[in-house]
């Protein structure tokens, strides 16, 4: 599916690219083809204008027939040629045209069965225009064979032009098709990832529920009371489960709703507080110092109950993490934006797993993870409160500094 993609991107990009190029050197052929007839014609023109005195049809020539004027060039060969009533040709004039007498009748003739005063003679590659003098006829007529390699030439630059950045627009097209699928490769692996995590991990407490069932199942006749070690372990699976769930839902609904942001305004300095206080008997249980540094009045746009979740996750991580005897420090100030910072002792998080510690079901320690309950969604969830707030969660782990979880949100 992805390769398709690609390739739909390629094929984009050459549509566009060529439409765009391919234009513009339509566009520049035909303007040069206008200009290179605008020149012939200013020719016909020119030799017409220099025919504006009477001619003297009995000027003798040398040889007896047509008169030729070799001084009088220009850089498109022309003749010119008086037609009396009868079409025969009274004398000719050459502008730098390799012409004979037949030659000139020739084009006398053709000009006069095209039956008007401009057009073009296909058959000889002429373009003449004609011109009443008094008894006479004066046509002038232009040689088009400059004209017709001129665009020819225009029309094999264009089309090599165009080749060669079709083949160049071609390479570069499939680059960023692999920059541009990149992303969306990365969304998908994700996105299967996801899946296939969350599948598992509503797979196990579905299995234990089915066994503690059929255990229950196979002694029918055996009291609540008697069974009740199976009856608190499918409640205890099922809260699990609906913890998981909820977990996957709350997530669900932040893609969902994509960038909508909340709205309300909330107290961080006591939501912060409330958390610490909550945790207090937590730390104390697994042999923790649990200490605060709260900025009071520290109020930022959101929602309490999202940000409160935020703290929540952050500590619980802290606390778990932490080995007996450790300190957990929260911490909240107020400059440029509110910064929530969770940090504890213990051993250091490796740095190579670091950037993958907000990815949906990661586990940097299954076990440890598994000893203390956790999916893996936590951190998602915080990096996904944080992204809602229009904030950045970071974190920072070495040895003998511990690790400290910041969340920096706009103030309010």
């Amino acid at each position: 599916m992805l390769g398709k993609l690609r390739w739909k991107f390629v094929l984009l990009i050459m549509a566009l690219l060529s439409a765009v190029l391919g234009t513009a050197l339509a566009v520049q052929t035909v303007s040069a083809a206008r200009q290179y007839r605008e020149e012939t014609d200013r020719v016909l023109r020119w030799v017409l204008q220099r025919r504006e005195e009477p001619l003297e049809p009995s000027r003798p020539s040398m040889d007896g027939g047509l008169n030729w004027d070799e001084e009088l060039r220009t850089a498109i060969p022309a003749f010119c040629a008086a037609v009396d009533g009868n079409g025969q040709v009274l004398f000719a004039l050459s502008y730098n045209a390799d012409v004979n007498e037949e030659d000139v009748v020739r084009a006398v003739e053709a000009a006069l069965a095209n039956g008007g005063y401009a057009g073009e003679l296909d058959g000889l590659d002429l373009r003449f225009l004609a011109q009443p003098r008094g008894l006479w006829l004066e046509v002038a007529f232009a040689d088009l064979t400059w004209e017709h390699s001129a665009v020819r030439r225009q029309v094999t630059s264009a089309a090599l032009v165009l080749s060669a950045a079709l083949a160049g627009f071609f390479v570069v097209s499939l680059f960023l098709s692999r920059w541009l699928v990149r992303p969306v490769e990365e969304s998908w692996q994700r996105q299967r990832r996801f899946v296939a995590d969350a599948s598992h991990e509503l797979k196990t407490p579905i299995t234990v529920l089915l066994a503690d069932v059929d255990i229950l199942l196979s002694h029918p006749s055996d009291t609540i009371g008697t069974q009740r070690r199976w009856v608190e372990h499918i409640r205890e699976e099922g809260l699990r489960m609906k913890g998981l769930v909820g977990d996957l839902l709350f997530l669900a609904r932040g893609d969902a709703a994509g960038m909508e942001r909340p709205q309300g305004r909330a107290d961080l300095s006591q939501v912060c507080e409330d958390c610490v206080m909550s945790f207090e008997p937590v730390a104390f249980e697994a042999g923790l110092s649990l200490s605060s540094a709260i900025t009071p009045n520290v109020s930022v746009t959101g929602s309490g109950e999202e940000l409160r979740r935020l703290c929540a996750i952050l500590l619980d991580n802290a606390c778990k993490y932490s080995e007996p005897g450790g300190t957990v420090t929260v911490t909240l100030t107020a400059g440029e934006r509110a910064t929530l910072t969770v940090h504890n002792t213990g051993d250091p998080i490796p740095a190579d797993i670091q950037p993958r510690l907000f990815e949906r079901f990661y586990r940097g320690d299954a076990a440890r993870n598994r000893e203390t309950g956790g999916y893996g969604l936590g951190l998602a969830i915080a990096a996904a409160i944080v992204e809602r707030h229009r904030g950045r969660i970071t974190v920072h782990s070495t040895q003998g500094e511990g690790t400290a979880f910041t969340a920096a949100l706009p103030l309010r």
